[in-house]
């Protein structure tokens, strides 16, 4: 009986201890979660504070285009005034020499000379205001270019931590097999994003795919930081209407989940790129045109959770798109947008 006592305690300990255990993985794991997100919004305010020195960057790099050609010229009015100054006083000598008594020479070569001296001196006066902008432009941007220098560096320290983190998770993370075998079906058996989108609006029906882990209002945030080059309800090239946002972003922006919600698909899609589907339990949100994922099927994000990055070496600007459904009913996601930011979110 003892001995069963024993064993009884010790299991019971073991079981204890595995249990502090799996609290402190989850709490670590919740830990990371929360620093991640909070480097991610400090690396998309650091993309903002970068692309604005580079728009500074670019003005200055426009003033001075502009200011060096006027400097040249006025160098240049300044020479040939020079030239006939001298040669006007040159021409007064000559009369004193030869004794002329016609004293209207003498007039109008001092008045030429007073008009020329006067002149001389306002185009000098312009030379030097346009010297000194230009001295002072030069000033700023070797403080603006130091401060780029700052935050670039400050950008690749808050990368490289996120990319620690990424690692150390991804140790760690749990596919759901079932989900991913059934949605990737739909997605290699899809011809186009909306028959994609009624696949998964028919496996939701039937409870294949039905979302019990999210539902919640829905609030959408901006997934980079960017500026949109795309409205819905414009027209496209080829006349027909676009129902997306497009965002112009910076090479090797972060992307962020722009809602709360359950990831329904992760992975490549036609010619959309990498493609993550966010589900909140009543509309999808489709974010295409992602370089590198990290978000895959059965992660529930909050908004601001790392989803995955931008192409990083590219001669244009990156773009990623992003499309709200309901029912297979596109939807302008410019409301929900306009709400979070009024929310101060």
């Amino acid at each position: 009986m003892k001995c069963l006592g024993f064993f009884k305690k010790f299991f019971v300990s073991l079981g204890l201890i595995s249990v502090f255990f799996c609290v402190q993985n989850i709490s670590g794991e919740v830990t990371q979660t929360d620093e991640l997100r909070t480097l991610c919004k400090d690396a998309q305010k650091t993309e903002q504070d970068i692309d604005n020195l580079l728009k500074e960057l670019d003005t200055i790099l426009k003033k001075e285009t502009t200011s060096v050609p006027v400097i040249k010229n006025v160098y240049e009015v300044l020479t040939r005034c020079f030239t006939i100054l001298f040669n006007i006083q040159r021409f007064s000598k000559i009369l004193i020499l030869i004794q002329q008594d016609n004293k209207n020479d003498f007039v109008r070569c001092s008045i030429v000379i007073k008009n020329f001296a006067d002149y001389f001196k306002q185009v000098s006066s312009r030379l030097d205001k346009e010297g000194s902008k230009v001295l002072e432009l030069k000033k700023q941007k070797k403080s603006l270019n130091k401060e780029l220098v700052s935050k670039k560096d400050q950008y690749e320290k808050t990368s490289k931590k996120i990319e620690k983190i990424i690692k150390e998770l991804s140790k760690n993370r749990e596919e759901n097999i079932i989900q991913n075998d059934v949605v990737y079906h739909l997605a290699s058996k899809s011809e186009s994003l909306e028959e994609l989108d009624a696949e998964l609006e028919a496996e939701n029906t039937i409870g294949v795919l039905k979302n019990t882990k999210v539902s919640t209002e829905l609030e959408i945030a901006y997934p980079v930081y960017g500026r949109i080059i795309e409205e819905f309800g414009d027209k496209g090239i080829d006349g027909e209407m676009i129902y997306n946002l497009a965002f112009e972003t910076m090479p090797g922006a972060i992307v962020t989940s722009p809602a709360k919600g359950l990831v329904v698909f992760s992975g490549r899609f036609l010619n959309y790129g990498n493609m993550v589907i966010l589900s909140n339990g009543e509309y999808r949100i489709f974010l295409y045109g992602i370089d590198s994922t990290f978000a895959s099927t059965g992660d529930v994000l909050s908004i601001g959770d790392y989803v995955g990055k931008m192409q990083e070496s590219s001669e244009d600007k990156p773009v990623i798109k992003m499309e709200l459904k309901k029912s297979g009913e596109p939807l302008d996601p410019r409301h929900w947008l306009q709400e979070t930011l009024e929310k101060g979110k």
